[in-house]
């Protein structure tokens, strides 16, 4: 599918299912210097809470991958943005999801994927994964060979 059939680049659907630019101050994730940047000051809470009421992910589901409690102290606190391990979290969750969009071409087919566990991965379901790098690259490599055609 076009990017216009997805609404916009990868980079411009990660950065809106974290609350669009005006919440995170960030245009593109084309250059990874912005990116580790921006992750290494904190995303703000306010991307998580718009994340987890957008991203189509189950909560109980996006709670593993960032705790109320967690989420919580973040809103109480003066500066009101994320730790850089929960903000890497949040950011991975959202290239996951708008992955999973392209892999399917349909948003509820992608979400549904995403929230039931799969015997790939242990019976885990996909969206738990995006709390390591490691498990979200898991979850990667299956839909990039979904995409292409090779059998996941």
């Amino acid at each position: 599918m076009s990017e216009a059939q997805h609404g916009g680049s990868r980079d411009q659907r990660i950065i809106a299912g974290l609350g669009g630019p005006t919440i995170i101050k960030l245009e593109s994730t084309e250059s990874p210097k912005a990116v580790v940047r921006l992750l290494r000051r904190g995303l703000p809470v306010d991307s998580a809470v718009y994340a987890r009421n957008h991203l189509g992910v189950a909560h109980r589901l996006f709670d593993r991958v960032l705790p109320r409690t967690t989420v919580a102290s973040a809103q109480k606190s003066a500066t009101r943005t994320l730790s850089k391990a929960v903000s890497e979290n949040l950011f991975r969750l959202s290239r996951l999801t708008t992955i999973a969009e392209e892999a399917f071409g349909d948003r509820e087919r992608a979400h549904n994927w995403l929230n039931t566990p799969n015997q790939v991965f242990d019976d885990e379901a996909p969206a738990e994964l995006a709390d390591t790098e490691a498990g979200a690259e898991w979850v990667e490599a299956v839909l990039m060979r979904m995409m292409y055609g090779i059998d996941a």
